[in-house]
């Protein structure tokens, strides 16, 4: 009792000084900025010290639940006299993951990581690889730098998550984000094109979007916002896709606490969210969306069907019933979404289908097929296309249309074998944790949500999906903090 009393004490102790020693490098710096009379690079310190201090000091249950309520807000903001941007989620996280590491225990922990983090590492030493002969190695660096986001996320996540009690209140956190983001997406279909583009105007909008490329994009509307002249529902992500595949794997979560819980509110609550998630992503119209859904359902379903009782049949005889119904007033919209689709993969409709974007770049990969081009390399690898756009000519280069293809090119058969272990071990886990916890049957359909998602889309790091899919995977390995 006294040596655990004892430990309590020097720990505490230690965390004191520690942030004491934080505040007390933040006010040095603060006045050497204030000296050189720069209020932007004030602002900027004090932002990021704040957002350090936090990360570091508060309690890892309370970091856990931030990084998932900062997932669809990721906060950016501009770094003076330059044209980069940082994002407050991810400073919140690197911070995060900086502490566990200092720890005492991290070093006895890192060992249990084993399981995922060797065919990670192997990913990133593939990718660093590939950067060192890459045509551009800014672009090579920077995609190695979004992998990492992913993989710090998880590591936090995974040491952070130490009851079932906060696993609960993750899940429902990252239910809450996608309700928010489903009525936010509601309501940019409501506005109308017009209103949304004034509202993406307002210098308020570099909070929420990267500014960078939202300034790009909003010269020539040139991004898919847009479908049937109507604003397409995308809440506060860069474009619909990503949208689509975050409500997709948020829905899988809510399937699947629907169809667990016994509480009648709670399961008001879950169909309530799961309906608005569902409207918004029909509204999208994204192929790639539909799938990833599809698989997410699909998973829900086989692990349901061993604990089959008669609520669980009624509940998901409503979903499936709901779910037709929300789909027929958009029939014929939908069947005009795959003759695009299709005519698209035939050349009618002047851009290369995906299909022809696939044969072109594995093409290119005959000539280096150890460790490919470097990360963010695909687009740079195909021809610009000749396309019609608002009635006038525009050329633009495909995107690689498939996080598959663009890692195999860009990472060669070294990083694409190390990236599908990577996933296996995850999957293998993840199976394993849901046949015997509801919880992780939510976590195991949101994590194939993603993957099967990005099969149509190079998607995998984009700045919420890639801290969603951080979460998801710290959460199935945290398991061996809980005991499973």
């Amino acid at each position: 009792m006294n040596a655990a009393l004892s430990s309590r004490r020097l720990a505490d102790a230690t965390r004191e000084r520690a942030v004491a020693t934080v505040f007390i490098a933040a006010a040095l710096v603060f006045g050497a900025v204030a000296a050189l009379g720069s209020a932007q690079w004030l602002a900027t310190a004090a932002v990021l010290g704040l957002i350090f201090v936090a990360a570091i000091t508060l309690p890892m249950s309370w970091v856990a639940s931030i990084i998932a309520a900062l997932i669809p807000l990721q906060l950016y903001f501009d770094i003076p006299d330059s044209s980069l941007t940082l994002r407050a989620a991810l400073v919140f996280v690197f911070s995060a993951a900086l502490r566990v590491l200092v720890q005492r225990r991290a070093g006895k922990d890192l060992t249990r990581w084993k399981l995922w983090m060797l065919p990670a590492a192997l990913f990133l030493l593939a990718a660093f690889a590939a950067a060192l002969g890459a045509s551009s190695r800014y672009l090579a660096f920077k995609g190695i730098y979004d992998w990492l986001a992913v993989f710090a996320t998880a590591f936090v996540i995974g040491e952070a998550v130490r009851s079932r009690g906060l696993l609960d209140r993750l899940l429902v956190v990252l239910v809450a984000a996608g309700v928010g983001e489903a009525l936010l997406g509601l309501a940019q279909y409501a506005l109308g094109l017009d209103a949304v583009l004034r509202l993406l105007r307002l210098p308020v909008s570099d909070l929420f979007f990267q500014p960078n490329l939202l300034r790009d994009r909003l010269t020539d509307v040139s991004f898919n916002w847009v479908v049937f002249d109507r604003a397409s529902p995308f809440g506060t992500f860069i474009n619909g896709i990503d949208y689509a595949l975050f409500l997709a794997a948020i829905l899988g979560i809510a399937l699947a606490r629907l169809l667990a819980v016994r509480e009648r509110k709670r399961i008001l609550v879950l169909f309530a969210s799961a309906l608005l998630m569902g409207v918004a992503l029909l509204l999208t119209f994204k192929g790639s969306g539909f799938l990833a859904v599809a698989g997410a359902a699909a998973t829900v379903a086989l692990f349901s069907l061993p604990r089959w009782t008669p609520r669980v049949a009624v509940v998901g005889a409503i979903v499936l019933i709901v779910a037709v119904a929300l789909a027929l007033p958009f029939a014929g919209l939908l069947a005009e979404r795959v003759a695009f689709l299709v005519q698209r993969e035939q050349g009618v409709t002047g851009t290369p289908g995906r299909l022809e974007t696939w044969v072109e770049l594995l093409r290119q990969l005959a000539q280096r097929p150890i460790f490919g081009y470097g990360l963010n390399h695909a687009p740079l690898l195909t021809e610009a296309t000749r396309t019609l756009r608002y009635g006038a000519v525009a050329f633009n280069s495909p995107a690689a249309e498939s996080a598959y293809v663009a890692a195999l090119v860009e990472t060669g058969i070294a990083g694409f074998a190390a990236l599908m272990a990577w996933i296996g071990v995850v999957l293998a886990r993840a199976i394993q944790l849901a046949r015997v916890d509801t919880r992780f049957v939510g976590v195991l359909a949101a994590l194939v949500a993603l993957w099967l998602g990005n099969l149509t889309v190079a998607g995998f790091t984009t700045d919420q999906n890639g801290m969603l899919l951080g979460v998801l995977i710290g959460m199935v390995f945290s398991s061996v903090n809980l005991g499973a």
